[in-house]
């Protein structure tokens, strides 16, 4: 059985190759200019570095007799080694500081771009994709997959360049003192490279086995807090609990199976630099013996390889550091192409009147399951009201979902009016076909920003008659109480709670100002007490007037007054006419209507 954080995510982390060409088209992407200002910084850095290596080693000649090269001997040779070195060192830490400032300005603008384009994809990317993806696992993609990104780069960058051209030049170094101290620099690192490689290669899928185990977290987080009312009224809480709890402790297994490589790698590193260190001492002592080089030019030697364990530290650790990074950039970058493709789909008009919604042999079924929806074959008249009725789990709400674009079909197409819904991007969809159910949500504002979001030109007179329209009558008592800033009032998370009702007349005065042209209700009335039954299906009455609407009914009478009732059944819709006929017909809507009926309702 597998372990909570090795669930299979939705979406791969994209490539690095294909990583770095999407950052490179950001509009603060790494340019050339920038590149060369760095590199250059870094080339000072590590110049000066070898420098002061080669001063503190050297100095070590004079006092024994022997000379350095452009300072001379004596005692004012070793004073002048030593003073060069210290002000090499200054040179050095004060570039340090300007590389980093250089480096994490940079990948601070660059990462607001990417978040932007992340957003700018959720909101265009097929509706499917995002809910396949979940809340959760955008959540952490969007920040802290970044934002450790922008923390790694930020605090490694820098030193990572200079790691890169610590090797060569200390190589060079080496090889201008003598040939075999460089040479077991290069024995040295090809005896390490096949054990660290493979090391590296693990670490990308360790690190989004965290990524994902910490977006599972996040979603049944997220899923808790939503949730609070029904886990309070069924006394749900410690199964909560204990939800979360695994879930963390997932996040807490997936960071613990990485901690062992980076263990591995810093293991390999300091096998390879004791090898490094005691074979230069070695030949070191051999080379002084037979009179090949110096003292000061041995001692040189042992100090690069010396002030070089930093470096070799560095490099393991930042490979997999940067590993990680990539993981987490790739898991960003590829949620900032979820909506490839769409983009570049003709879009066409928005509709200026009332369509046919033709749906032709769809079927549907969630992954691993059996059809939903089988071969299923009808058209919505333009500018008319059908309702669906079925038991529960006939397909109703799935079949609208279909028509919004929430899902896709497994099979077949649905048309509205001309357009195959398949075929354009979801924002064609959102604009032209409006989906409300039961589950409203207010946003965080006052209500004006709340109703202007599906009207932005539309002036407070307009605004109040769409909250007329619905029932919420601006001079009732009601109104005042709920409201008491007028639609000034703040409204969503952070202000006081609305009753489910009022929510729903917000969500209905929205869609009348928007005014959709396909309209879908999905049992939208659903939670309204017996005082608000009436309120809210008035309201959705004429709503749906001057539209194509199909309302998902669970109850009757509203299937009584609509212009035609469709049946479901299985995925199947088996009765399909008006009130009287299918009463008239004996059949299962009359079945349904006796027993409803006979409820009292």
């Amino acid at each position: 059985m597998k372990r909570e954080y090795e669930r299979v995510d939705a979406v791969a982390p994209a490539g690095v190759k294909e990583t770095f060409a999407y950052l490179a088209e950001l509009p603060n992407a790494l340019d050339r200019r920038w590149w060369v200002m760095l590199l250059s910084i870094q080339a000072v850095i590590v110049a000066v570095n070898t420098t002061q290596s080669n001063l503190f080693g050297r100095s070590v000649d004079p006092l024994i007799g022997g000379s350095i090269p452009g300072l001379g001997s004596g005692s004012s040779a070793f004073i002048w080694a030593i003073a060069l070195a210290m002000l090499c060192m200054l040179i050095e830490l004060s570039l340090r500081g300007l590389g980093n400032y250089v480096v994490g300005q940079k990948v601070a603008r660059a990462s607001i771009d990417l978040r932007r384009r992340c957003l700018d994809a959720i909101l265009r990317a097929p509706v499917p994709r995002v809910m396949e993806l979940g809340t959760g696992n955008v959540i952490t993609r969007m920040t802290k997959d970044i934002d450790d990104v922008v923390q790694t780069i930020t605090a490694i960058g820098s030193r990572v360049l200079t790691t890169a051209f610590v090797f060569p030049i200390t190589f060079l170094g080496l090889l201008l003192i003598d040939v075999r101290f460089a040479l077991i620099l290069v024995i040295v690192g090809i005896c390490t490279y096949p054990f660290a490689r493979a090391v590296v290669r693990a670490i990308p899928a360790a690190s989004n086995a965290v990524s994902v185990a910490e977006a599972r977290r996040n979603a049944v987080l997220l899923d808790t807090v939503r949730g609070l009312p029904t886990l309070r009224a069924f006394g749900l809480e410690r199964w909560a609990l204990g939800r979360m709890r695994r879930t963390s402790w997932g996040a807490v297994e997936a960071t613990m199976d990485r901690v062992p490589w980076f263990i591995r790698l810093m293991g390999i590193g300091q096998f390879a630099f004791a090898a490094w260190v005691l074979l230069t001492l070695g030949v070191g002592a051999w080379l002084v013996s037979t009179g090949a080089v110096t003292p000061g030019e041995a001692s040189a030697a042992v100090f690069m390889v010396i002030r070089a364990e930093v470096v070799v530290f560095n490099a393991l650790f930042f490979i997999g550091e940067l590993q990680s990074a990539a993981t987490s950039v790739g898991r960003a970058v590829s949620l900032a192409k979820l909506a490839d493709g769409r983009a570049a789909t003709v879009v066409p008009d928005d509709l200026d009147a009332p369509e046919d919604v033709e749906i032709n042999h769809v079927s549907f079924a969630y992954p691993g399951g059996a059809n939903v929806l089988e071969d299923l074959s009808v058209t919505l008249a333009a500018g008319t009201t059908t309702a669906l009725v079925g038991t529960s789990g006939a397909g109703k709400s799935t079949l609208a979902a279909l028509i919004a674009g929430l899902v896709e079909p497994t099979s077949g197409s649905i048309r509205v009016g001309r357009v195959d819904t398949s075929q354009v991007s979801d924002v064609w969809t959102a604009k032209n076909v409006t989906l409300l159910t039961q589950d409203v949500h207010i946003f965080a504002g006052t209500l004006r920003e709340d109703l202007s979001m599906a009207a932005p030109e539309s002036d407070d007179t307009v605004l109040l008659n769409a909250l007329a329209s619905v029932g919420l009558d601006p001079n009732s008592t009601q109104f005042a109480r709920l409201f008491p800033n007028g639609i000034d009032t703040a409204v969503g998370a952070g202000a006081d709670d609305l009753p489910p009702e009022v929510k729903q007349q917000v969500a209905l005065a929205r869609v009348a100002l928007a005014g959709p042209k396909i309209l879908i209700l999905d049992e939208a009335t659903a939670e309204a007490g017996s005082d608000a039954t009436n309120t809210l299906e008035d309201a959705a009455a004429r709503i749906t007037e001057g539209t194509t609407a199909l309302v998902v009914a669970h109850r009757l009478d509203q299937a009584a007054t609509a212009d035609r009732i469709l049946v479901m059944e299985a995925g199947r819709i088996i009765e399909d006419g008006t009130h009287a006929e299918l009463l008239a017909a004996g059949g299962r809507y009359a079945q349904l209507f006796e027993a409803w009926s006979g409820e009292g309702h």
